[in-house]
């Protein structure tokens, strides 16, 4: 087990009530929010000299700026947020106390959208809103990572979804690409192996797709009839469906140009490709990636089925 795992936090237990933003409840809170904080500040350091920080200050900007978005409608303001890209091929993302979040290069280059990067980032929120690592440090007799790195109980990893489709539905996002994204990793083991990871600390993926994506539905179709009412009692034309929702992929994809993909010791890096007129999944494997990549694992870093027609003009990561 990593070194920065088995770190024990050296800490003063403070007993206190307080009103979880989440639930609304009060909940018995063995940790302070300013001890909370603390520890966040403290083990951030760790975090960084384990992993260490991808170096692209542009992508590091980026990721702060869409996470910084979603704080801005979360229901627990009142404390500072750190977003940082880390330097590792695993796949995975997560929160420390005191609002310290973290994306992987590796999860970073599954995603195919600013919205499918927002609902991850929401989703690790929801966890630091609802105060998930802190109440889990504390039953885990003080142990600062384990319990963060191995993953919240069924109804924690819920509640987090729920809280990050309503963040991400507040900022403007499409809330039906975290369901979209859960579904790419519901295929990780059909996947390259490393990817594995996210798996494992955030399990019951088929169960949070399907609560995702209807609760996404229900925010879309209630937000469409209220624009249709308020248009119609106007008297103007009433559309369709609200647009406006952003996913923007073809600009994410865009920011990942050169992202270095795979173990440190045998770095390849993500080339992005504009489909031609008569590209196929099967030319681009023997033609262009020659090798590299099969058929199976383009599909799936770009979230499409193997079988899938492309578009002249598609955007597609490769790695070279």
């Amino acid at each position: 087990m990593r070194v920065a795992l088995i770190i024990t936090c050296m800490m003063t237990l403070v007993s206190a009530c307080a009103v979880n933003p989440v639930t609304l409840e009060k909940e018995f809170m063995i940790i302070s929010e300013q001890k909370e904080i603390s520890i966040g500040e403290r083990s951030d350091p760790v975090i960084v000299q384990e992993y260490g920080l991808y170096d692209d200050p542009g992508l590091q900007n980026y990721v702060d700026e869409v996470g910084q978005k979603l704080v801005q409608v979360c229901s627990r303001k009142n404390i500072d947020y750190h977003f940082k890209l880390l330097d590792t091929d695993e796949a995975n993302a997560f929160a420390l106390p005191g609002g310290y979040i973290y994306l992987t290069r590796g999860i970073m280059a599954l995603m195919n959208s600013e919205a499918e990067m927002a609902g991850v980032l929401s989703h690790e929120i929801g966890h630091v809103v609802g105060r998930a690592s802190t109440r889990e440090l504390a039953m885990a007799g003080n142990m600062l990572f384990n319990a963060v790195m191995l993953g919240y109980g069924r109804e924690k990893e819920f509640l987090a979804d729920s809280q990050g489709v309503e963040y991400m539905f507040r900022a403007g996002y499409d809330p039906l690409q975290m369901a979209r994204f859960l579904s790419t990793l519901g295929k990780i083991y059909q996947g390259p192996a490393g990817y594995a990871q996210y798996l494992t600390t955030h399990p019951f993926v088929t169960d949070r797709i399907n609560r995702a994506e209807a609760q996404a539905k229900v925010l879309t179709a209630m937000d469409d009839a209220f624009a249709r009412r308020a248009i119609g009692s106007a008297g103007g034309a009433v559309p369709q469906s609200k647009s406006g929702r952003v996913i923007r992929s073809d600009e994410f994809i865009s920011r990942l140009d050169g992202l270095a993909y795979g173990s440190r010791d045998s770095i390849r890096r993500i080339k992005i490709y504009t489909v031609n007129e008569g590209d196929t999944l099967e030319s681009l494997a023997n033609d262009v990636v020659r090798g590299g990549q099969t058929v199976k694992e383009i599909a799936f870093m770009n979230g499409l089925d193997p079988a899938a027609r492309l578009s002249a003009g598609q955007k597609l990561k490769l790695v070279l």
